[in-house]
């Protein structure tokens, strides 16, 4: 049976786990934003291959978030 500071240190484990993670998804994000960016603005390509890039990467953000 698990004692109420062994349960209270599994909660600040748990949250700090889960604030780990929720960085790395918010840094990914960041890199996506940039990619998608750079993209868009700075790459010289066709426009559908253009909008077809984007959208993939579009459609990897909504699956990270």
């Amino acid at each position: 049976m698990k004692t109420k500071n062994d349960l209270e240190a599994q909660v600040k484990e748990l949250t700090q786990q889960l604030q780990d993670a929720q960085a790395k998804t918010q840094q990914f994000a960041t890199i996506l934003g940039q990619l998608r960016y750079r993209v868009i603005e700075v790459l010289e390509l066709e426009p559908k291959i253009r909008t077809q890039i984007v959208h993939e990467i579009d459609t990897v953000f909504s699956r990270a978030l």
